[in-house]
């Protein structure tokens, strides 16, 4: 074949240079399978950017509620060092002091933990003869006693705070030993 009569003859396809083949019956079924197999991919297409815009807006209405929930942790972590003072002036109150005045004091305090509570602040279980988990206290120390088992609160130092399901501040806790055992070094 010449380049010359290139045109002249008839493409593999049964085309002649983009004319219908000769069998149009066999050209519209070869043009509506094409455009059905286009529709095909179209409609994947469609549906995997609907899976991903729902995606990202449940995504989005997770962050939405977490930050609802608890966008307020540092601010809440701040006051839980007010209220500690607060308890520790009620745990010493000097020589003296107004009853009344003590009497409103513990009027305060109560309020505060209202409000902690109306937020979704909940304390974390800490209690002397409670076994450590260190998931919710940090061991400050550890000092011999025989009055609680080896490895349990002896005291509460400071207590601890949720909010909601999520730990605000570990409880502060002193566990006892053994009156013969060494100290573990870390804490």
């Amino acid at each position: 074949m010449t380049p010359d009569n290139a045109h002249d003859e008839a493409r593999e396809d049964g085309t002649d240079g983009g004319e219908p083949a000769a069998d149009p019956a066999r050209f519209a079924s070869q043009q509506l399978a094409d455009a059905s197999q286009q529709l095909a991919e179209m409609q994947d297409k469609w549906l995997r950017a609907r899976a991903d815009v729902e995606n990202v807006r449940r995504t989005l209405r997770q962050d939405v509620d977490s930050a609802r929930r608890y966008g307020a942790a540092p601010a809440l972590t701040g006051l839980l060092e007010v209220l500690d003072n607060l308890q520790r002036a009620l745990a010493s109150p000097p020589p003296g002091l107004d009853p009344t005045f003590l009497h409103g004091l513990q009027l305060i305090e109560q309020q505060f933990l209202g409000v902690l509570s109306g937020h979704g602040v909940t304390t974390v279980p800490a209690a002397r003869g409670q076994p450590l988990d260190p998931n919710l206290h940090r061991a400050l120390m550890e000092q011999p006693s025989d009055e609680v088992a080896p490895g349990t609160i002896l005291q509460v130092a400071a207590p601890g705070y949720r909010l909601h399901d999520r730990l605000l501040r570990e409880a502060q806790v002193i566990v006892a030993r053994a009156p013969g055992d060494t100290p573990r070094q870390g804490g």
